[in-house]
């Protein structure tokens, strides 16, 4: 009999591990590409981020204006916007190492999505570079922390291009909806540190954010 409970301890024990072992394998939900040292880059200008579900609808599968990853759309909240772009000035601003300028953008400066016409915004204000922010989705869950209908999910991409010659600099892309342990065992890290809750779209968002400036490069 106990040789029979050890060897059920050890069975247990060994899956456990396992778990965490492949949960650090599992498909990533934050990507970014590999950055430049950015000598010489002391202005910085910050576009809003550009709702793309508001362009081609929710449920549709779109590339990115810029680097051409794939996205599906979904539902964008109203102040994801200004959450988003508030929060990726904070950031960058605690850095300390770039002069960041904002721009608020009204009338005709709402269609920019080109790289060009991103570049030439940044040319016009003095910058050095730009970056320029999507939202493909930023779905709030219903319900509780500890009982949901729906899940939050958020995808989002942030591009920093040279004003000089229009190059991506750096690139970084979040995209995650939120599973329960039984739907992902491979989750389990992220289980843990959101203490076995239904987090908010908000609080996604914001952990996406800080987890992709960690990669922006120095100058």
């Amino acid at each position: 009999m106990f040789n029979l409970l050890r060897e059920n301890c050890n069975t247990i024990i060994a899956i456990v591990l396992t778990v965490v072992v492949l949960s650090g394998c599992a498909s990533k939900q934050i990507v970014t590409e590999p950055g430049y040292r950015l000598m010489g880059t002391e202005k910085i200008l910050v576009l809003p981020f550009k709702d793309i579900t508001m362009i081609y609808g929710k449920g549709e599968t779109v590339r990115c204006l810029v680097c051409g990853k794939v996205f599906i759309t979904g539902v964008v909240s109203e102040d994801a916007i200004e959450k988003l772009t508030n929060s990726l000035v904070s950031n960058l601003n605690g850095q300390k190492n770039y002069n960041i300028v904002t721009l608020n953008m009204t009338g005709e400066e709402e269609t920019i999505s080109d790289r060009n016409l991103i570049v030439e915004k940044g040319r016009k204000n003095n910058a050095d570079a730009v970056i320029a922010g999507y939202v493909y989705r930023y779905i709030e869950r219903v319900g509780t922390r500890y009982s949901v209908k729906s899940p939050a999910s958020v995808a989002f991409g942030i591009h920093l291009l040279s004003v000089k010659n229009g190059r991506i600099l750096w690139s970084a892309h979040f995209d995650e909806t939120q599973h329960s342990l039984s739907e992902n065992l491979f989750n389990l890290k992220a289980f843990i540190k959101r203490k076995a809750s239904w987090i908010t779209a908000d609080e996604m968002a914001t952990s996406g954010l800080e987890e992709i400036l960690k990669t922006f490069p120095n100058p």
